[in-house]
């Protein structure tokens, strides 16, 4: 008798997560290819973000964007650390409609967002602040 396998396996998937960056909270929106997941806050953590996405879509290739803003790039490091592609986006290239520029939810924004077409902002590296932080 052959065995169902009850393994969850996303493999050769995209999953993408759209992050609204708070000081106590983030409100993420994980979308499929082709669905609307699902829209959860938790607590301002990379690892817990990573905990979740692995959990629930074990295999798949992983892709995160959040506004550059406020909270500066340490999201994108641990991102990027524990293996999500990330990136971050300027606010002023992220199309939106009348209503959305009321709601304040920027993870709602995500959804209007082609992945690929994303534009970076660019990340500063630590390398890169020595310098300019030097003071003669």
């Amino acid at each position: 008798m052959q065995k169902q396998n009850l393994e969850l396996n996303f493999e050769g998937q995209n999953i993408y997560a759209g992050i609204d960056v708070h000081l106590k909270s983030w409100t993420v929106t994980v979308l499929t290819e082709h669905i609307t997941h699902k829209t959860l806050t938790q607590p301002p953590s990379a690892q817990i973000l990573f905990n979740y996405l692995h959990e629930n879509f074990p295999g798949a290739t992983h892709y995160s964007a959040y506004e550059a803003g406020f909270s500066g790039y340490w999201t994108h490091y641990q991102l990027l650390s524990l293996g999500i592609n990330n990136i971050v986006v300027n606010p002023a290239n992220i199309p939106t409609t009348q209503k959305e520029l009321f709601q304040k939810s920027d993870s709602s924004v995500f959804h209007w967002i082609e992945p690929f077409s994303l534009t970076t902002t660019l990340v500063v590296t630590a390398s890169m602040f020595s310098i300019c932080a030097v003071k003669e």
